[in-house]
């Protein structure tokens, strides 16, 4: 019997219904995306922005060309607004992030990002919904999917205890991979880290929309209202790092705070392709820049991919015995 299905997708971030919507519409394939609706109360758990914190070129290239794709797609569908023209700052504390900082500042601006006084601007974020609504994507609940393993390793999907036949599956966001991937299923490249997501009450005007601490681990981004949702990894002196990042007034108050988990590289680049034996196809550690690989992922799993992004995605593989030419900003210690 065929498989009724192209592809599962499971995944409730942005990307996964974009790499849906993509699969679907642009490559003509039978998709179904698993997924339970996102609150609207929920904090956000990313900022999705076209700003790799990356100093390979190649990496610059591909979001730079998704962000130009993207915007093309939202202005056929009359959702220009969903991409907003946002400057960002980074702050570097220590000389190495300040040395990686200068070359990305370099690389960024070889591919046609304006630098005024330190900020990146202009950079395209993402500030609303992309939805399914109207899509030829099906889609079904998360909690009525079950993901087993066969003997040999294999994944197996069950819906509602019958036997959902898809040719490929993809975890396409890391709440799913923490989810339906055992640890010891994963690749020993990846690294779980805890977060806190906060939002707090109005603050004194930020040097910048979003401001970046790569060595305070603390992502901040002032809304219109002047809150601030900031975006803390680790789980160490929290409180501490956030204050650093903020202007006050203090004591500043939160409005709502949660915790959940990422999924970070240990080597800083990306963890993209095919594992063996379960045959999952994963999409880790992408960063901030990540929606914006969405275009370059989708022709990949459709076999449409150009001979450059196959050569990017061919090395950025977790079966990959090496990936020593492809480290990049922001690796760990093993």
């Amino acid at each position: 019997m065929a498989d009724p299905y192209d592809f599962a997708i499971l995944g409730a971030s942005p990307f996964a219904s974009l790499l849906a919507g993509l699969l679907a519409h642009d490559h003509g394939k039978q998709v179904l995306r698993i997924a339970d609706p996102v609150s609207s109360q929920r904090l956000p758990r990313s900022i999705d922005l076209a700003l790799p914190f990356a100093a390979r070129p190649a990496a610059w290239r591909l979001v730079r060309d998704g962000e130009a794709e993207m915007r093309a797609i939202l202005s056929t569908l009359e959702a220009d607004r969903l991409l907003m023209p946002t400057d960002v700052q980074i702050v570097a504390d220590t000389p190495q992030t300040q040395h990686a900082l200068a070359h990305i500042r370099h690389v960024a601006a070889g591919f046609g990002v304006r630098i005024r006084a330190g900020r990146f601007t202009g950079l395209s974020r993402l500030v609303g919904d992309i939805t399914l609504g109207g899509s030829k994507v099906q889609s079904a609940p998360s909690r009525d999917v079950v993901v087993g393993f066969t003997r040999a390793g294999a994944a197996a999907l069950q819906i509602e205890g019958e036997e959902l036949r898809a040719a490929q599956v993809v975890l396409a966001d890391d709440a799913a991979i923490l989810e339906r991937l055992p640890e010891e299923s994963r690749p020993a490249l990846l690294v779980t880290e805890p977060m806190t997501a906060t939002l707090t009450l109005p603050a004194r005007r930020l040097a910048a929309p979003v401001m970046r601490f790569p060595d305070r681990g603390v992502t901040v981004l002032q809304r219109a209202d002047l809150t601030v949702l900031a975006l803390v990894g680790g789980d160490g002196e929290v409180e501490r790092r956030l204050a650093s990042c903020l202007p006050g007034p203090f004591p500043l108050r939160r409005q709502a705070t949660t915790r959940y988990r990422r999924l970070i590289s240990r080597d800083g680049a990306p963890v993209i392709g095919r594992l063996r034996p379960s045959r999952l196809f994963i999409v880790a550690a992408m960063g901030d820049a990540g929606l914006f690989l969405a275009p370059a992922v989708a022709r990949l799993l459709a076999g449409a991919a150009t001979a450059s992004e196959k050569a990017w995605f061919s090395a950025h593989d977790p079966a990959r015995a090496s990936r020593e030419a492809i480290a990049d900003v922001g690796g760990i210690a093993a």
